[in-house]
């Protein structure tokens, strides 16, 4: 009387969960710029998105960036060359998420989708762009090449 070809996979199957426990509770403890979060079984389905908007315009000039959703308005923020905004969030699966941003320079600006559920060109978990001169380059460098309108 031995153990059935079921009974031997639903076993196996037993500990290579029980096995990747301490990893995820391992990653849940790393910090991020300071930052210390504990890991939630939300992680699971809706992971945390990072948007990123860094300033690398010339000396002396600064942007204004004005972002928000339909919840949340983060304000508007002065940022000088080499400052950046960060904000973290989690997709809303039942009504998406979308954030918007409205940056500023001299007599010009920018509005753009920072982040969108479901626009297939938007970046996945890590939303990093840069506001230059010329233009405002998005994630990955090509996903957003918007330049300055007066």
């Amino acid at each position: 009387m031995g153990i059935s070809n079921t009974n031997m996979i639903l076993i196996l199957s037993f500990f290579v969960i029980l096995s990747h426990i301490p990893t995820l509770l391992a990653a849940s403890n790393q910090q991020e710029e300071g930052y210390k979060e504990q890991w939630n079984w939300k992680d699971l389905f809706t992971p945390e998105i990072t948007v990123k908007i860094t300033s690398k315009m010339s000396k002396g000039e600064k942007i204004a960036v004005h972002c928000h959703s339909k919840d949340d308005d983060l304000g508007t923020h002065i940022l000088h060359p080499g400052q950046y905004i960060q904000w973290k969030f989690r997709e809303d699966l039942l009504r998406g998420t979308r954030f918007e941003c409205h940056i500023t320079w001299r007599e010009k600006s920018a509005l753009f989708a920072a982040w969108e559920s479901g626009v297939y060109n938007s970046c996945i978990e890590k939303c990093f762009y840069q506001a230059t001169n010329n233009r405002i380059v998005g994630p990955y460098n090509f996903f957003l090449d918007i330049l300055w309108s007066s």
